[in-house]
């Protein structure tokens, strides 16, 4: 015997609260289009696919409600959102709605490749969990992309990306705080061609992993012997 398809699991759904097929279905087109507007939204700023159950949660439980009542509106059941929310939650797999209600491109996600700060400069505080958060510093986007690779790689820290801000917060296994990096692109200085860290950067180069000299420019370079 065929299995029922969604459509049809939706109707039977719907017909146990007494709505119409026509009802449901003009409810789950708007549901339908919304969706796919956020997923190319989504495929344009990053690259990637929103699934179905991420774009769920990214509406928080509050967002869908609201999209949900819309719906009903549309469909002519009036102020029924939660109804229409019944509908769709019945015969849908469950997702994992999360307490935080922006979109889901709002989330801070692990980072695991350092390469993926791609700022040139950064805004950079420390807050300590016992005391006041330290004034900002400027780096470098090399700097930082070098403290992440230190905290994540060499030593036993952990690091997130905001994907909407870019911003990245990471911690250093031998500190009890965080290091929190906003990008601040109009910070930006002139970096070397050699490891792209500032000049600033570079006295103390063993600690932050910039080259022993500054290079501004490639006439700055040594240049060979001649071979005679």
């Amino acid at each position: 015997m065929d299995q029922p398809t969604r459509e049809q699991l939706l109707y039977a759904e719907a017909a146990t609260h007494g709505v119409r097929p026509d009802q449901i279905h003009r409810a789950v087109d708007l549901i339908a289009a919304v969706q796919r507007r956020d997923r190319e939204d989504f495929r344009t700023t990053f690259g990637g696919e929103l699934t179905p159950d991420r774009w769920l949660a990214g509406y928080g439980v509050e967002g869908f409600k609201q999209l949900c009542a819309k719906a009903a509106q549309q469909a002519g059941l009036g102020d029924s959102g939660d109804l229409i929310m019944r509908i769709v939650s019945a015969v849908a797999p469950e997702p994992e709605l999360r307490d935080d209600d922006r979109p889901v491109h709002f989330w801070a996600r692990p980072l695991t490749d350092p390469a993926e700060a791609v700022f040139p400069a950064y805004r950079v505080t420390y807050d300590h969990p016992k005391a006041d958060t330290i004034p900002g510093f400027d780096w470098s986007g090399a700097l930082v992309r070098t403290m992440l690779r230190a905290a994540t790689i060499s030593s036993p820290g952990a690091a997130s990306l905001e994907e909407a801000t870019g911003v990245i917060v990471f911690t250093d296994g031998d500190l009890p705080g965080a290091y929190i990096a906003r990008p601040a692109p109009k910070h930006d200085r002139p970096a070397c061609i050699r490891c792209r860290q500032w000049e600033s950067e570079h006295p103390l180069h063993e600690r932050f992993g910039a080259c022993p000299q500054f290079t501004a420019t490639t006439a700055d370079l040594p240049t060979a012997m001649p071979v005679t």
